[in-house]
């Protein structure tokens, strides 16, 4: 238990990291173009946190987070073992950057321009062409579909039906997660009643795997008394994890990754439900012209809710046309890069370069921050929206770690090349007042790199401009996406069909009873393990505990057959038992054991 939680904290941390080292590779510009406009300020220090900030970034994408994601996925026992397996599923991806790598420094030598100094220079190269080809794709998504789903969201009845379909369509995806999640349990107790008893380390192994699908599964192994689930309908392969301690490791994946999907599948469709509900009640509002939530609400909820009926629809009209506004602005500056300043046609460059503004150091820096804030704001949320119920899915509270690490890791991977494409918008890659260059562009420069050169930032964002076009006529959408794109990679498109929305209209009538009877949100899906009934897992209580100077290791398997309960608790404390003790109560809890695994394995029945 206690490798659980330094694992999250862990997970916590590279994600927490990552989020403040993409924060301040972008706070870095505003303040690098002040500096080289006015002259001002210490270059030395913007230079020192200039390379803290990309290399720490670069550090955590490429190595800390990747291992972190794989360790997730892993169904060893023990850490070393999870940490062998991540490294193992690690080394191809390796071994492909490390050929690339070697590719690139002979191309370097061939061209005459490999230098020991430069070295650090080709790295930074490859990883912002990388960055820039993805991030021209996120980002031209994001400048059409941005100013779109403010405009959508103005309506709150056509924005309902869209949450009855996302309610349908997330209750689809619950109902094949609970499948999934209650079948893993099933062959989990299955597997325990098929390890002999000479076995003993991998019955051990198995008995921690029973222990875990207690603890870790919202669906507790005593709810399998109602499962309906026919045992004799499992496939020969679900038969198979009892031969090895491989076998049971990747079972222990599987039951991983089935737990996490189950998980986030609950959360997004309790997510769905809410917004629903409140946007029916929005609806019924606007309809009869009363604007109270409820009836004791007091005074400051009831101005709320009036500003969502009345207010906040031409407010989010107003953002959509200014949103649009500043997206033309960026496509029409990312198509004239080739220009430069001579003559220059990018507005945000004419605004940052007025020298009445040289003084002036707060406006200069927010006229640099503010584009550069919505430019990041669609690129990030392209990628959010990017596979949607995918590895790359986000849910509040819900999101399975290995999706947070993949989310973390990419935004510390684009923040610099985005920065970087963002410098070319505003003319701020070339010689400035005084010859001055930007350190940015000093450390990010790709002027003495063969092939690629300064002239691929120039000229393939014009790639993305002939992209948005495409987006914006919808072609890409109807055309490209269905045939070109995997469904993985396909970005999520806000659109109702009849069909989820009819069956997301029923579920909401279903949960507004469940709800007047006194139940909880999400119970009327009628999907297992959506009960509360089968909710209380009392033998999730702590593992191991530290308490009054004495180590307490609590292994508890509980598992309910009718009225009849087992519980077996050992207690062991060296001060207090012999070895001979422990070891014979020992065999006694693992014999107990695997007799309640017997028990439950026949008490499953074929249905």
């Amino acid at each position: 238990m206690v490798l659980y939680i330094f694992y999250g904290i862990f997970v916590a941390c590279a994600a927490i990291i990552s989020a403040v080292l993409l924060h301040s590779v972008v706070a870095l510009v505003p303040l690098d173009v002040y500096t080289t406009l006015s002259g001002e300020g210490n270059v030395n220090v913007v230079l020192y946190l200039w390379r803290v900030s990309y290399w720490s970034t670069q550090l955590l994408t490429w190595l800390a987070i990747p291992v972190l994601q794989h360790y997730s996925l892993s169904g060893a026992p023990s850490v070393l073992g999870r940490f062998g397996y991540a490294l193992n599923r690690m080394w191809k991806f390796y071994a492909i950057v490390g050929v690339l790598a070697v590719l690139g420094v002979l191309v370097a030598a061939a061209f005459g321009k490999l230098e020991l100094a430069t070295l650090p220079q080709l790295i930074v190269t490859f990883s912002n062409t990388y960055g820039l080809v993805a991030i021209m794709a996120l980002l031209g998504y994001g400048l059409v579909e941005v100013p779109k789903v403010l405009w959508r969201r103005s309506f709150p009845e056509s924005r309902l039906k869209w949450h009855l379909h996302r309610v349908g369509k997330s209750c689809d995806r619950l109902e094949k997660a609970s499948k999934e999640l209650e079948q893993c349990l099933i062959i989990v107790v299955i597997t325990m009643q098929q390890i002999p008893r000479s076995e003993a380390e991998l019955r051990e192994q198995a008995i921690s795997l029973m222990n875990f699908a207690n603890k870790a599964s919202p669906i507790p192994l005593k709810a399998l008394q109602s499962s309906k689930i026919d045992v004799e309908s499992l496939e020969e392969r679900d038969l198979d994890y009892a031969g090895d301690a491989e076998g049971v490791a990747s079972l222990r994946e599987r039951l991983k990754r089935a737990i996490a999907e189950f998980v986030g599948s609950r959360g997004d469709y309790i997510a769905y439900l809410k917004k629903a509900i409140e946007l029916e009640a929005l609806c019924k509002s606007r309809q009869i012209g009363v604007y109270q939530p409820l009836e004791n609400a007091g005074w400051l909820a009831e101005v709320g809710w009036h500003y969502k009926c009345r207010i906040r629809p031409y407010v989010q009209r107003l953002g959509a046309f200014i949103c649009a506004a500043t997206s033309a602005l960026v496509v029409w500056c990312e198509a004239t890069i080739a220009s430069g300043r001579h003559p220059d046609l990018s507005p945000f460059s004419i605004l940052i370069h007025e020298r009445s503004l040289k003084y002036y150091q707060w406006l200069i820096q927010f006229f640099v921050a503010a584009p550069l804030g919505y430019v990041c704001v669609c690129t990030f949320f392209s990628l959010f929206k990017l596979g949607s119920l995918g590895p790359y899915h986000m849910v509040q509270r819900a999101t399975w770690s290995w999706s947070l690490l993949l989310n973390a890791s990419l935004l510390s991977r684009f923040a610099a090349p985005l920065c970087f494409n963002y410098l070319h918008v505003i003319r701020m890659t070339g010689k400035q007042r005084g010859g001055r260059t930007m350190v940015f562009v000093d450390s990010m420069g790709m002027e003495d790199v063969p092939l690629l050169g300064a002239g691929f930032n120039v000229w393939f964002p014009l790639v993305m401009v002939v992209y948005v076009g495409i987006l914006t006529t919808g072609i890409f959408e109807q055309c490209f996406t269905k045939v070109f794109v995997p469904r993985k990679l396909r970005f999520d498109s806000e659109k109702a069909d009849d069909e989820h929305s009819s069956k997301g209209q029923g579920l909401l009538a279903v949960e507004h009873e469940n709800l007047n009877r006194g139940g909880s949100l999400g119970e009327g899906c009628n999907v297992f393990g959506m009960q509360s009934s089968i909710e209380d897992n009392s033998t999730d209580a702590e593992l191991e505990k530290m308490s009054n100077g004495k180590y307490w290791n609590r292994r508890t398997l509980s598992v309910e057959l009718g009225t009849s309960k087992y519980t077996s608790t050992q207690r062991l404390n060296s001060s207090q038992y012999d070895s001979s003790l422990a070891n014979k109560e020992e065999e006694e809890e693992e014999t107990a054991v695997r007799d309640e695994a017997d028990a439950l394995f026949s008490g499953l029945g074929r249905k």
